[in-house]
């Protein structure tokens, strides 16, 4: 069920950035890719690692909204190198 929630977050995020920020090459599909990429990479890595909070699907939910937002930005900051 935790794994929903991160895709859910993933999706939310991914639709929100691509729909209001500007001067993106990608579209609303692309981006949601990427947060839906990051949220899931962001959330399991840290729980592998050990370094996930213990707060149950409301931390679960902040990892996966940090993920996403990670991956958004690191997308658009190596598509203007």
């Amino acid at each position: 069920m935790e794994y929903v929630a991160i895709g859910v977050i993933g999706l939310l995020v991914g639709l929100l950035v691509g729909r209001f920020l500007a001067g993106n090459n990608f579209s609303v599909a692309g981006d949601v890719v990427f947060a839906l990429v990051g949220a899931f990479v962001f959330a399991v890595g840290l729980r592998v690692t050990g370094l996930a909070p213990e707060g149950g699907a409301g931390s679960g939910a902040v990892m996966a909204g940090m993920g996403a937002l990670a991956a958004l930005l690191l997308r658009r900051v190596l598509r203007t190198v």
